[in-house]
Parts: C-alpha cells; sequence; structure tokens
C-alpha cells in the first residue's frame, strides 16, 4: 500500500505568503543522522498483537506511536478504516526541504484518532516542519473542558515554523463552551484546531490550515494564535475550510503579521452537540495582528445572540496597520455583519476597510472604538428588508458608494465624524442630503445561496440608478465582487457589482 504524498505549500495571495517561504531557522534534528533514508512508521489499532511499526507488523496502539522520535522525511502512517484511542503526541522535527509527514495509509474511511476526553487528540510542542492529513479527529467527552482536536504549540522562547494542516475532518470535541469566568482560559484554548504561542519571544510561523471539515466542536472551530503583541508569527494563511455548528468562535487569527483568512464557509456558529454558553463570540475575527485580511469567505446562519457579539467578521482589539475585510458575503446573523472592537481590550488603531462585501438580512453592525477608529466603508451591499437596521459606526467613518436597502422605521448614523457620500437608500431614510433615493434595480435580491457564489441577485439591472456615477477611490482593490475591473480613475457603479448592467 502506498501513501499519498503531499502538495507542497506554494505561495497564495497577494505575496503574502511566497512559495516555501524561503523557510530558515535553526531546527532540532533527533533521531538517527540526516543521511540516512527517511522510513515510515505504520500503525493499526486494529490488530490484536504490538507490532515494530512496520507495514507487515504495525504498531497498534497511540503509545507506540509516541515511543518514537520521528526525523525529517519520516511518515507516521495510521491504517484508513481503524480507531486509535488516546492522545497522539509524536516527537521529532522535519526540516524545510524533509517534513515530518502524519497522514494515512490504505483505501477506505479516514482513520480516526480519538482523545477520549483528553487535553489534545493530536498535539506537537516546540517542533517544526509537520503535514498532517487525512485523519479524523475526534474527542468526546460528557462534559466540556479545555480539548481540542489539535493543538500546535510554541512555549520555548524560539520561533517555531512549518506546519501544513490540510483535509482533516474534526467532531466533536467537547472543549470549553462557556467564554465567562472563572472558564475564560479554557474557552480561548478550545476548538478543532487551536495553536498558540507561550513564553517570551515564542512564535509559530509558516502555518497553512486548510480544506479542513470542522463541526461540533466546543469552544469554536480554528483558534490560531502565533505569538503575542510585542512579538507576532508570521506567514498565517487560513483558507477553504468548511466550519459547521461549532460550540463558539467561527476562525480567529491573533496576533499575526499579514495573516491571509480566504475561502472558508462557517455556518451555525454558535450551536452543535456542545452549544455556545457563555460571553461573546463572533464568526471570522482578527485580534492584535498587523495588517489582517479576511476575503472571500462566506458566514451564515448564526442564530444564537451573546452578549453583544455574535457578528459575522470582526476587527477586534490591537490589530495595527488596516484591517481588510473585503469580497466576503454573509446572511441571517442575528449579531449582524461587522463589529468594530478595538475599543474593547488594547487599542491598535488600525485602519478599517470595509469594501466590496454582501450583507444580507444581517441588518446590524456595532462598534466600540474608544473615539479612535477609522473606516473606510465602500461599495458594499447592505440588505436588509426584514427588521429594522440597527447600524453603529466609529466616529471616523468615511461610507461611500454602497447601497442600502431598508425599512422606513430603520435610521442611519449621522455623528459630525461620519460622511456619507454617493450612496443608493431604498428604504431606509437618507441620513444626509447626499445620495440616491430609489430602487436600485438589483436582479433578484434576498436570494442569497451557502456560498461566496450563491449571490448574483445582487448584480445591477441596466436601469440602475447607480450605475457609472459612484465616488472614484484610489487603491480600491482593482476589481469588484465577481472580480469585474474597477477603475481608479472612472466612476463605478455603487453596490458591489461593477460588470455591465443586465
Amino acid at each position: 500500500m502506498s501513501i499519498g504524498a503531499l502538495p507542497r505549500w506554494r505561495g497564495v495571495g497577494g505575496g503574502l505568503v511566497a512559495a516555501a517561504l524561503a523557510l530558515t531557522g535553526t531546527v532540532a534534528m533527533t533521531g538517527r543522522p540526516a543521511s540516512a533514508v527517511a522510513s515510515t512508521t505504520y500503525v493499526d489499532c486494529s490488530r490484536s498483537a504490538a507490532g515494530d511499526g512496520s507495514q507487515a507488523a504495525p504498531f497498534n496502539s497511540i503509545g507506540q506511536a509516541n515511543g518514537r522520535t520521528y526525523a525529517p522525511g519520516d511518515t507516521l502512517a495510521f491504517a484508513s478504516g481503524t480507531t486509535c484511542t488516546g492522545s497522539l503526541a509524536p516527537k521529532g522535527s522535519g526540516t524545510p526541504t524533509a517534513p515530518i509527514t502524519l497522514t494515512r495509509y490504505g483505501s477506505g474511511a479516514l482513520p480516526v484518532i480519538d482523545g477520549g476526553g483528553a487535553a489534545n487528540a493530536v498535539s506537537l510542542t516546540d517542533q517544526d516542519h509537520w503535514r498532517i492529513s487525512d485523519l479524523k479527529l475526534t474527542n468526546p467527552a460528557s462534559s466540556p473542558a479545555r480539548r481540542t482536536g489539535l493543538r500546535i504549540s510554541a512555549t520555548d522562547g524560539t520561533a517555531h515554523r512549518g506546519f501544513d494542516v490540510g483535509n482533516l475532518v474534526i467532531d466533536r470535541v467537547a472543549g470549553q463552551t462557556n467564554k465567562n469566568s472563572p472558564t475564560t482560559e479554557d474557552f480561548v484554548q478550545s476548538a478543532g484546531i487551536v495553536t498558540g504561542a507561550s513564553g517570551t519571544n515564542s512564535t509559530l510561523n509558516d502555518i497553512r490550515v486548510h480544506h479542513n471539515q470542522i463541526s461540533n466542536t466546543g469552544g469554536g472551530g480554528l483558534k490560531i494564535r502565533v505569538g503575542a503583541m510585542a512579538v507576532k508569527g508570521s506567514g498565517v494563511l487560513i483558507e477553504h475550510n468548511v466550519i459547521k455548528d461549532v460550540g463558539g468562535d467561527g476562525i480567529i487569527a491573533s496576533y499575526a503579521n499579514a495573516p491571509m483568512i480566504q475561502y472558508n464557509n462557517a455556518s451555525g456558529v454558535g450551536n452543535g452537540v456542545y452549544p455556545f454558553s457563555g460571553g461573546n463570540f463572533a464568526g471570522i475575527w482578527v485580534l492584535g495582528d498587523h495588517n489582517p485580511t479576511i476575503q472571500k469567505n462566506a458566514v451564515y446562519g448564526i442564530t444564537r445572540m451573546s452578549v453583544a457579539d455574535s457578528q459575522a467578521f470582526d476587527c477586534d482589539w490591537g490589530n495595527t496597520g488596516t484591517c481588510l475585510i473585503q469580497y466576503n458575503f454573509s446572511r441571517d446573523n442575528i449579531g449582524g455583519f461587522f463589529l468594530d472592537c478595538d475599543g474593547c481590550g488594547t487599542i491598535g488603531g488600525a485602519k478599517q476597510i470595509i469594501r466590496f462585501n454582501i450583507s444580507e438580512n444581517d441588518c446590524r453592525m456595532s462598534s466600540n472604538s474608544a473615539g479612535r477608529s477609522a473606516l473606510h466603508m465602500y461599495n458594499n451591499v447592505v440588505y436588509c428588508t426584514a427588521k429594522k437596521l440597527n447600524i453603529t459606526l466609529p466616529d471616523q467613518s468615511v461610507v461611500e458608494n454602497n447601497i442600502w436597502v431598508g425599512t422606513a422605521d430603520s435610521r442611519l448614523p449621522t455623528g459630525t465624524g461620519i460622511g456619507w457620500w454617493w450612496n443608493v437608500f431604498q428604504g431606509v431614510p437618507r441620513p444626509t442630503a447626499n445620495g440616491i433615493v430609489g430602487d436600485p434595480q438589483f436582479v433578484n435580491p434576498g436570494t442569497g445561496g451557502d456560498t461566496i457564489h450563491a449571490v448574483d441577485g445582487y448584480k445591477l439591472r441596466s436601469t440602475s440608478p447607480g450605475l457609472n456615477n459612484g465616488s472614484v477611490i484610489s487603491g480600491n482593490g482593482g476589481r469588484d465582487y465577481w472580480a469585474n475591473p474597477v477603475s481608479a480613475t472612472t466612476k463605478p457603479h455603487r453596490g458591489a457589482y461593477n460588470g455591465p448592467g443586465l
């Protein structure tokens, strides 16, 4: 039986993650000499006898797998269609050109690693260069506590790097669901996948988390923390994950330089087998980052209201540079579309750019900015016909080229620092004299689906009053929601669509 080779991580998106990232740094070399031939260790927990780890006589327990130290280029492979119970904590580090691989062998159902209520089903601590794929992780228990499916930690005051985590199925992890004291830190440390850096100067770097399916995990789906406010990790790419019915936050990236969160799908956040039970949570958010980007994600169906949050997207406290939220689709989230929460903790002062997004029946935006946030919100669609809009903006905001569809009893904020320019307003009263009042002539509004591609109803008809008369904005990203070009010198349409009128 052969083991499928994992694809090399290639750079994605605006040069944020260059191919192979020119990985550098000191790697702890353990086990046999580097010149030795890489080997594969096989584990089949359905076997009655403990073998030597060869394919003919595989290990038959997590304990045996934990007892070996793996060297660069090695593979630790679990038999498809089997279940191993226990907490897997394999030892050793790979290199940039010879990572260690944790995966499966054989055909059939994914092998299951069942943590059995332990702190983690799988964990790596102060290690480097691992590729993890094609496993099912579970960690159920009768009551929630600090638990994960997979944990990757840096604790020794150095930079660790080189983790590719993809194509995992993680279901039923009894993580902590209550963010209130005294279980706050247990909640923070619980989710399907958690990474963390503790101790002065510890960081995690060059982490790609992709194509995972995560459901019914108490505490949340993905919590990717890679450093601290003073010393941030880098090379964080979170993409193509499906998060469903997790009892806490959908996706968080924290303490990273230029993290990219893209092409993820999060639904029913806050629900599941271990539902959220106290405090606040949100769909996809960033905290303590420098220049984070959240783009091309779908977040929908958050029906559980937390104390103040439950929004689809959040630029939270401690972010610096620019917090960019673009080309996303959200709908039917009880807490709304967007939260500005830089005033919720250590103020970072990031400029917040919210552009070319579509929000359907979210109906809420909120701000706790402590009087310092700078928001530029342009070329979005905010559509809410089922209830009154509840919109709070930072004290310093420029709101232009958007289309707002709401109810007559809605009121948009008109603070002295809020500028409204070149918007379209249907139903909702216009907050200032500037802007068009009337039907924007969408093709078929209110029909958004379950992916970022299911929103063609928000394209504009050729009779739209919002064609070719918006404000010209420099540095506008160069494309609309559907990848139509947006000029930096010619007037664009209003709203998220800039293609030909239909």
